[in-house]
């Protein structure tokens, strides 16, 4: 282009590098504007409400620990108040046997472990079943450090039962004839037991004890109860004889008396079986 003297100069400016600036222009606005959003902290949220401190945050999980600690506390607590007043209470449905143990005493279900007191050097504590089949439901002993310096060893009372059984073999004991007392009858909820009363000493030590049979819902139920001294102590009292230590004498008779009322308390009923079957 000729320039024509004072003319005024005019320049030609591409419509394509103004359209790139106000597009750079337009992108550089909207980024700021995303980035400010972004970063700017939500008033709405948690429908309007002030974000709490960190004090207050604090002081509420404080609070949050104090009530899960005292709930936690509280709920063992309940629940060593409930066994404390159940434990002493033996049901068994299935063979439908319940009665309540001497408070204090030791209540175990089911077979005895081998660490198990027994009848000290005379023994475990026995079935006495006429045949093998037979299962221990419950059985219970007193606490460690009872009867301190006497010659008592333990004593026990026990429930077992066999099902399946007859009436004939029921009648009869495994009790060694050397063994047998004289023969022994009881009647427990409504039914007659009948058994021996048996006893047995060796390696210094002396058993006493009366074992129960009574046939009901095709079950032979056993009851025994029994006690174990240490040396050859008769009934009499007074200083242990056979023995190097001045113990007191435990009198088996009057223990055994002391554990028959247990069978105040027993209760039998049809097993839960034949119960759901009369149904």
């Amino acid at each position: 282009m000729i320039e024509q003297p004072g003319t005024a100069t005019v320049k030609t400016v591409s419509l394509d590098s103004a359209y790139v600036a106000i597009t750079c222009a337009a992108l550089l606005y909207a980024v700021s504007w995303v980035m400010g959003c972004s970063a700017a902290p939500s008033h709405n949220s948690g429908g309007g409400k002030k974000p709490a401190s960190s004090h207050e945050l604090n002081r509420r999980r404080d609070e949050e620990k104090a009530l899960t600690a005292i709930s936690g506390r509280r709920l063992t607590v309940e629940k060593m108040a409930q066994r404390a007043a159940t434990s002493l209470q033996f049901s068994n449905e299935e063979y439908g046997v319940a009665f309540d143990a001497p408070k204090g005493y030791l209540l175990r279900e089911g077979e005895l472990p081998s660490m198990d007191r027994g009848l000290g050097y005379l023994g475990p504590i026995p079935m006495h079943f006429a045949e093998p089949g037979g299962i221990r439901l419950a059985t219970v002993e007193p606490p460690q450090g009872l009867h301190l310096g006497t010659n008592f060893v333990n004593e026990f009372f026990t429930v077992s039962a066999h099902y399946g059984s007859t009436g004939a073999f029921c009648a009869d004991f495994n009790i060694p004839a050397e063994s047998r007392g004289a023969p022994v009858a009881r009647n427990v909820d409504g039914r007659d037991f009948h058994g021996f009363a048996e006893y047995s000493a060796a390696s210094m030590h002396e058993y006493n004890g009366i074992y129960l049979h009574a046939y009901s819902n095709d079950t032979c139920y056993e009851i025994g109860y029994g006690v174990a001294t240490a040396g050859f102590s008769g009934s009499s009292g007074g200083a242990t004889s056979g023995s190097s230590n001045n113990l007191k004498n435990i009198n088996p008779e009057s223990q055994l008396h002391k554990l028959e009322r247990i069978l105040e308390n027993v209760h039998i009923n049809p097993p839960e079986f034949e119960r759901n079957t009369a149904d």
